[in-house]
């Protein structure tokens, strides 16, 4: 009975075991095994019975790209379609982003107009820095930190104010450590490729395809110019119902509350120990972080392990707000804070204007999520104890809503999550580590697929996009 082991509950996990599922008769038996009692991962939504829902990790996805149309796609496939949440590029949440910068938000540039003006706390309009760009040098490094990077294409200011916080608000990373061919793929192809930012977003290369529209969901999202969308019982409603899909096929088993002990291999297949079984696997999909998967491999593969550890992760505090009435003195997706600023503090969303519809329906509210610590974690347990007590975290971010935006109010609700090494930080010289974990594999002949966040690409759309291209590559061997 040819089986395939999944890794993890995850949304990457349940993704390989869907497209496995759909695609798939190589496999009479699927096995999907998650440590934890509840499935979807990072993807966590909290609801309640008056209506009001909190997310405690991603909370929209983006349409963009090919990753981001292959999530439109699934959840067209699911059935899904009548339940998204559409955000238009016109709403105030895409246009109005801020950084806190010396005790108030500024909006960043925003549209033509934004670029041409000088807004603070920039000394100069972006224009300057966009229309020399074309002309600076090309670099001859192979990788080079995103900090690094954009000074030299467009100077001090934009990498401080713009993409410093950018990248706290993404990867909770520090811009000076995290890679750029990594973390920024079409910016690192632009120089490489087109010799430019600028000549390369207006002008790209023949190689660079825009994705083919298939379904139905995918043109509405084109046609209505997305800039992102959420589900109406939140981002968990996208893995349930993946659960629910994979509960409805005999050859696949999801155990949860499962971990799995040790991964070895053994005449060309893999054993999976878990608590009072061992499974002979013909192919694992990993889903797990790379440095939890090097722990359960054996001391023979030295080196796989190695690169495979060398892969951090960081830990994010998130606080979810509730208040009463319409509180937030301005309109927009939230505001970042540059690591000049505050480390400890990464920024803070305003969940209540992205998505209104996910806010309690007895009475006016406002929501909010407040993020703190990533790259910075020693900041954070110096301020609230080396335990991250969820109630000191809980005080820290009310004060931090309270000095950052005027919301003097006590919250009529919170709720506060310590996600451990929730986000992998791609740091420079990450493409090389990936080059050894896959020339091992194939070198040992593993019949070992690594997916999830750790490697390629830490959204939502490229965990799900890796999984289905991986799923897809074994099963054309």
């Amino acid at each position: 009975m040819p089986t395939a082991v999944v890794l993890g509950g995850g949304v990457s996990g349940l993704a390989a075991a869907y497209y496995l599922h759909r695609l798939s008769t190589k496999f009479s038996k699927i096995i999907l095994l998650e440590h934890q009692t509840r499935l979807g991962g990072w993807l966590h939504t909290t609801r309640y019975p008056d209506g009001a829902k909190f997310e405690h990790g991603p909370r929209s996805f983006r349409p963009a790209g090919h990753s981001g149309i292959n999530t439109i796609d699934l959840v067209e496939e699911l059935g899904l379609s009548d339940q998204v949440l559409a955000m238009p590029m016109s709403h105030p949440t895409t246009k109005f982003r801020y950084i806190y910068v010396s005790g108030r938000c500024h909006a960043l540039p925003s549209g033509l107009g934004g670029v041409l003006r000088t807004l603070s706390p920039f000394s100069k309009p972006w224009v300057f820095s966009l229309a020399s760009e074309p002309f600076r040098a090309r670099s001859s490094e192979e990788d080079e930190s995103v900090d690094s990077f954009i000074r030299r294409r467009l100077g001090p200011e934009i990498a401080e104010y713009a993409i410093d916080p950018m990248c706290r608000g993404i990867y909770a990373g520090n811009s000076r450590e995290l890679s750029v061919r990594s973390c920024f793929p079409p910016l690192y192809k632009c120089e490489s490729e087109d010799g430019s930012i600028v000549r390369g977003m207006l002008w790209p290369s023949k190689g660079r395809q825009r994705p083919e529209r298939r379904s139905k969901l995918s043109k509405r999202a084109r046609d209505e110019r997305w800039a992102a969308w959420s589900l109406r019982d939140g981002t968990s409603q996208l893995t349930d119902t993946l659960v629910t899909q994979l509960s409805e096929d005999p050859r696949v088993e999801v155990r949860v509350g499962s971990p799995c002990e040790a991964v070895t291999p053994t005449d060309g297949k893999l054993q999976v120990v878990t608590q009072g079984e061992t499974i002979q696997a013909d192919h694992v999909f990993s889903s797990l972080y790379a440095a939890a998967l090097s722990s359960l491999l054996p001391d023979q593969l030295v080196e796989l392990k190695a690169f495979l550890s060398s892969i951090p992760a960081v830990t994010v505090a998130v606080v979810n707000l509730e208040y009463s009435g319409h509180v937030l003195p301005a309109q927009g997706f939230g505001h970042l804070l540059p690591s000049s600023e505050d480390g400890k503090m990464l920024g803070v969303v305003y969940d209540s204007c992205a998505f209104p519809e996910h806010d309690r329906q007895d009475k006016p509210s406002t929501r909010l999520t407040v993020m703190m610590g990533g790259a910075w974690i020693r900041e954070l347990v110096s301020e609230v104890g080396s335990d991250l007590n969820e109630n000191a975290l809980t005080s820290l971010a009310v004060k931090g809503v309270q000095d950052q935006l005027g919301i003097v109010d006590s919250p009529s609700r919170s709720i506060t999550k310590v996600q451990r090494n929730c986000i992998p930080q791609y740091l420079v010289g990450h493409w090389q580590k990936l080059a050894g974990i896959h020339s091992l594999t194939e070198k040992t002949n593993l019949p070992l697929s690594y997916i999830g966040s750790s490697y390629q690409g830490a959204s939502v759309n490229d965990c799900i996009y890796n999984a289905k291209l991986e799923v897809e590559r074994v099963l054309s061997s």
